[in-house]
């Protein structure tokens, strides 16, 4: 079997194939987790460790997939330690170079109502936020608390967390109900209405790549970063 990619090697054609099914993993993880989010202080941190990391993966994956047809390699491994854990700074890089190829794309409308769709988002960037704040050092947030007895510059992730919920909530209509039954199924309804945008991204990214606005590897890579038979959430 030859690399996956004339620029690629065999060993880093394998290394990019097992990454594209730990975006899979951490993904529908990611989803599945905000669904079943009831109690933030016990759920979170399920959401934010798989969210944050799923989402990085996933960014980075693309994005590299997009440089191979312009720089004729890989970003290298100092360029990729840059980019480090800011999620804010690499959505807005995946969003820059979708935008950028989707005159090439297989089906420009298509790929452009994806770019839309995803770029206007209210729920998005408050959930990127949320998950880059935990990426970039708010999984060591309590920890550097108890080891300098300083709250930081930054609030903690839960706080980002709260901001998107009350935002999605509003969105909701803001009425929880009188009773705990009402509440228990207004929270549903928070939840799942965070992890259909997650999934929406995520899927707008598995077609951008087929579609090509992320070069010809990024095509291969579209297909690799979603479920086989998984179903089309916009659709919904």
């Amino acid at each position: 079997m030859p690399p996956i990619h004339p620029a690629l090697s065999m060993q880093q054609s394998f290394a990019l194939i097992a990454e594209a099914q730990s975006v899979q993993n951490l993904m529908r993880d990611a989803t599945a987790a905000i669904r079943g989010l009831r109690e933030p202080t016990i759920h979170n941190d399920a959401v934010f460790t798989l969210g944050s990391i799923g989402v990085e993966k996933l960014a980075k994956m693309m994005i590299g997939c997009a440089e191979i047809d312009t720089a004729g390699r890989w970003p290298s491994k100092a360029t990729m330690i840059g980019w480090g854990h800011n999620i804010d700074g690499l959505i807005e890089k995946l969003f820059d170079t979708a935008q950028a190829n989707q005159p090439e794309a297989v089906a420009t409308d298509y790929a452009a109502s994806l770019i839309a769709r995803v770029s206007e988002s209210s729920t998005l960037p408050l959930l990127f936020a949320t998950l880059s704040r935990y990426g970039s050092s708010g999984r060591f947030h309590y920890l550097d608390v108890l080891a300098t007895d300083s709250a930081g510059q930054f609030d903690p992730p839960a706080q980002y967390w709260q901001r998107l919920e009350r935002a999605t909530a509003d969105e909701l209509g803001g009425n929880p109900g009188v009773s705990p039954a009402d509440f228990e199924q207004f929270l549903r309804r928070v939840s799942a209405a965070i992890a259909d945008e997650l999934e929406g991204f995520w899927f707008s990214m598995h077609r951008l790549g087929v579609q090509g606005c992320f070069g010809e590897l990024g095509k291969k890579m579209g297909w690799a970063i979603w479920p086989h038979l998984r179903p089309d959430p916009l659709r919904r």
